[in-house]
């Protein structure tokens, strides 16, 4: 098993809604990830059975889509209980409350409770911004009627990292492959409105990364991805974990599953940042309805140590 990190330069602003139109999130999670990469693996001769095999053995796997500015890599706040240095101070009390990301290469000063969280806080806005973007619909012999879309805009040098995991060289070049298609026709929603085109970049996987991955000298470990224990997982899982669940749901998007637009099966994932002393395999999860085929939502951890 080898490591890589996959850069996304985004192209255009991205729409990664949370419920509503006006959202403007930035981080893709893994699970809508893998549904983009599965419709371009149906047009391939395999099928996404493929995918599907390989993502279920273990020979791929890979994180949420997660922020990086410049060369700085950032993961989800842990978590994790610790004391805080802050001196009672309130305004470094809400700053630690407000992040959501930290940098990888001060996750040990974070676990000391030392990180300069108002710094930190005041740099991740560099990240991009957000816009409001208006449009209108019009229907024939109608007037137009407005409705607004949340993009999200990342700064010239910023963007989103993928940490991935790949079992042979084969298995590398075919999810870039993938990738790199999705990221032609883009990712998120309100793809025909040109949103969410990215250029992938494949680079080595830092030491800072490798130190923390595949290594079971850890007391504890986070997730950077959302995933969910299989049921015979989910007690073992559960000891001693601190976590924050995350609803999956969102429609089926395939002209052969159903002439209508159907729902999919509802889950309930840990978020990425969740913290673990127990590992678990996870699974990828059928959440069709009573449709014509199959549909499938990952669910694979991808575990990062962050305790000795």
């Amino acid at each position: 098993m080898f490591y890589k990190i996959l850069k996304l330069h985004f192209l255009t602003g991205i729409h990664i809604g949370n419920g509503m139109l006006t959202d403007g999130e930035f981080v893709i999670h893994a699970d809508t990830i893998f549904s983009a990469l599965c419709l371009e693996a149906m047009h391939l001769p395999d099928g996404i059975k493929k995918l599907v095999e390989k993502c279920k053995n273990g020979s791929i796997r890979f994180s949420d889509g997660l922020p990086y500015i410049e060369d700085r890599y950032y993961i989800p706040k842990p978590y994790m209980a610790f004391d805080v240095k802050d001196d009672g101070n309130s305004i470094k009390k809400k700053a630690f409350k407000k992040l959501k990301y930290i940098p990888l290469n001060k996750l040990d000063v974070y676990e000391e409770g030392k990180l300069d969280a108002v710094a930190e806080v005041d740099l991740f806005k560099n990240l991009g911004k957000y816009e409001m973007r208006s449009n209108a619909m019009v229907g024939r012999g109608e007037d137009a009627e407005p409705y607004h879309v949340g993009v999200y805009h990342f700064g010239e040098k910023n963007g989103l990292y993928l940490c991935a995991s790949f079992a042979t060289k084969e298995d590398e070049n075919y999810f870039s492959m993938l990738l790199n298609a999705v990221g032609l026709v883009g990712i998120g929603g309100k793809r025909s409105g040109g949103f969410g085109k990215f250029q992938v970049e494949m680079l080595e996987c830092p030491a800072e990364f490798l130190n923390r991955l595949n290594n079971s000298n850890y007391k504890k470990y986070i997730s950077l991805s959302i995933s969910l224990p299989k049921e015979q997982e989910m007690e073992i899982a559960c000891q001693n974990a601190s976590y924050l669940l995350v609803k999956r749901s969102g429609f089926v998007y395939s002209d052969t599953y159903s002439p209508n637009f159907q729902k999919k099966k509802t889950l309930y994932y840990f978020a990425a940042g969740s913290c673990f002393e127990n590992m678990y395999e996870g699974d990828i999860y059928d959440v069709s309805c009573q449709g014509k085929h199959s549909v499938y939502r990952y669910g694979l951890p991808f575990f990062l140590g962050v305790s000795s």
